[in-house]
């Protein structure tokens, strides 16, 4: 039986994941160690010659609620993320506690014996209930984040205390689909767009002007001097459109390091507004908490779609050469 989150019957607080927890070996009641020492007995002592056991008492279950193994603290059984910490809630994540008199259940460190759940503070350090301006807290934006919380939190926090971002590699990598990924849709369709109109545009010119291009990787290859006086030769010749490649995967470089120079600060400001814009339209019947569980996270179906595009799209110049 797991005593999370239920109560000490001496002090009448609730267990946490960290909290010192002792088990009388006659009916199982638990108790903090600290007041297990202080009355000297069992809490229950008196109801044992009538063979109470404490896992059958439904007064000690509450089905309505889950408990949080981060903070211990209570929450709708409907809930995936705790409100006041923004942990996941997961039943499945439950450890055995240990039955025998005198000994821990939760010791909060588990190279000495005792809780053994392996924590990750999902909001790095950074108190649930920090603003992040718009009247919006760490917790909310950790609920609409869902995946990789700790570093969005870390960094927003850094963007709103010093003004300070980090760089997104991720962001450079993948341009407007990256956005799009982190369900950005309108900015990161325009900057998809944009992006793949200039790689089919590339693409095209490549596969129209393939002999041209096959001279130049033949006749160039071996020296960038030659092959920079070779398309200098080709502007002046009226020959520019075969320039246009170059130039334009020039343009997608400066695109990618715009955008991952300011991805974490667009994505900061689309999450307030998104957390701002479901508080204000949850009706008063659905918890604003339960709706920010629902929404927000990752698009995993359309960046996988939108990287096998672009796979295909960067690599079909290579293969149409091959058969022309």
């Amino acid at each position: 039986m797991d005593f999370l989150g239920n109560q000490c019957p001496v002090c009448e607080k609730p267990f946490h994941a960290d909290d010192d927890i002792v088990v009388c070996p006659d009916c199982g009641t638990p108790h903090h160690r600290a007041c297990y020492e202080a009355i000297g007995h069992c809490a229950n002592a008196a109801r044992h010659g009538e063979d109470y056991d404490f896992s059958e008492d439904d007064e000690n279950v509450n089905s309505d609620v889950v408990i949080c193994r981060s903070c211990g603290k209570e929450n709708d059984k409907n809930a995936f993320f705790c409100k006041y910490c923004a942990a996941p809630l997961s039943k499945a994540d439950e450890q055995p506690q240990q039955q025998s008199s005198g000994q821990s259940a939760y010791t909060g460190n588990a190279a000495n014996g005792g809780f053994a759940y392996p924590f990750m503070d999902p909001l790095a350090g950074v108190p649930g209930d920090a603003d992040m301006g718009d009247g919006v807290t760490a917790g909310e934006i950790a609920k609409y984040v869902k995946q990789n919380t700790p570093y969005f939190v870390r960094v927003f926090n850094n963007i709103k205390e010093f003004n300070r971002s980090r760089f997104s590699f991720v962001g450079a990598l993948f341009g407007g689909g990256y956005l799009l990924y982190r369900k950005m849709y309108k900015l990161g369709a325009i900057l998809t767009a944009l992006q793949a109109a200039m790689i089919i545009l590339s693409v095209y010119i490549q596969i129209q002007y393939a002999d041209e291009y096959n001279a130049v990787m033949q006749n160039n290859a071996g020296s960038f001097y030659q092959l920079f006086n070779y398309l200098s030769a080709l502007m002046n010749s009226g020959k520019f459109i075969l320039c246009l490649p170059y130039l334009m995967s020039g343009v997608l470089l400066v695109i990618r390091i715009a955008i991952g120079a300011s991805v974490n600060r667009i994505y900061f400001k689309h999450c307030r507004e998104q957390v701002v814009l479901i508080k204000k339209q949850a009706s008063p019947n659905e918890s604003a908490d339960t709706v920010l569980q629902t929404k927000g996270g990752v698009n995993l179906p359309l960046a996988v779609s939108l990287l096998a595009t672009y796979m295909v799209l960067n690599y079909l110049p290579n293969i149409l050469y091959g058969f022309i």
